[in-house]
């Protein structure tokens, strides 16, 4: 499923994940900014999670409103519709959105887990951006996650474009003992500077705060998982791509 253009193996590109095309339109608009800025082809993935299957294919698995009553039974075969449903959602969207910004998309379906797939599908230079709707009008930050090295070029780079982008402040989450040497090398962008002395006071600063987006320039290694950024954050998370054998490009 892509645009009629052939998409160009070589090229690097934006990928953008999600388990629903709520949180993947609420995040299509940066990833387009993204892939323009970085001259990279756009490419969805709307992934039909495990553990939300598995819960349908419980025997007394439903929907229970506000008031707490149920409203209607739900089943695996029912929560693949509407995975199904949601994807052609997604991909009207993007190629919708990509058309207009003069960029090569595809996009493609899979089930299993949202943070396997992505990396899966992705390879050296690819950029991946996990989907969470967020208003960009509540937000009041876009954060980089450091480990207090100066972050590479080309993510420091996203990370003050989509800050002036979104008219917010750019804040950069860093070990304390690094702060000085952090601070020197980000002079030029003038960027707020937090300590974090661990993973638990990232995400707590990360809860406390609205930002628009998260970019990771620290080794996963470093950070918390995928799943737990998401959480606290409330908001797309960024990461590079490991390094590693070039991935398939995606096709329909």
């Amino acid at each position: 499923m892509t645009q009629d253009a052939p998409l160009d193996p070589r090229r690097a590109r934006v990928i953008l994940g999600a388990t629903c095309s709520v949180d993947a339109m609420g995040t299509l608009q940066i990833a387009v900014q993204i892939a323009r800025r970085r001259g990279a082809d756009l490419h969805g993935l709307l992934v039909a999670d495990d553990a939300i299957l598995a819960t349908a294919s419980g025997p007394r698995a439903c929907v229970i409103g506000f008031s707490g009553g149920r409203i209607a039974q739900i089943t695996a075969d029912r929560m693949l519709q509407a995975f199904r449903a949601d994807a052609r959602r997604f991909e009207e969207g993007l190629l919708r959105a990509a058309q207009a910004a003069s960029l090569h998309a595809a996009f493609r379906q899979a089930q299993g887990r949202l943070v396997t797939a992505l990396d899966e599908g992705a390879g050296a230079g690819d950029l991946l951006v996990y989907g969470f709707a967020r208003p960009q009008d509540g937000a009041d930050c876009v954060v980089l996650l450091s480990d207090g090295a100066a972050p590479a070029a080309d993510l420091l780079d996203l990370s003050t474009q989509l800050a002036a982008t979104l008219g917010r402040p750019l804040v950069v989450l860093a070990p304390p003992a690094r702060r000085a040497a952090l601070r020197a090398a980000l002079a030029p962008h003038d960027p707020v500077i937090v300590p974090v002395a661990d993973t638990a006071a990232l995400l707590a600063q990360l809860e406390r705060r609205r930002p628009a987006a998260v970019i990771a320039a620290a080794p996963r290694a470093a950070l918390p998982p995928v799943g737990r950024l998401l959480e606290s954050a409330r908001c797309p998370v960024i990461f590079a791509a490991d390094p590693g054998p070039s991935a398939p490009v995606p096709t329909a």
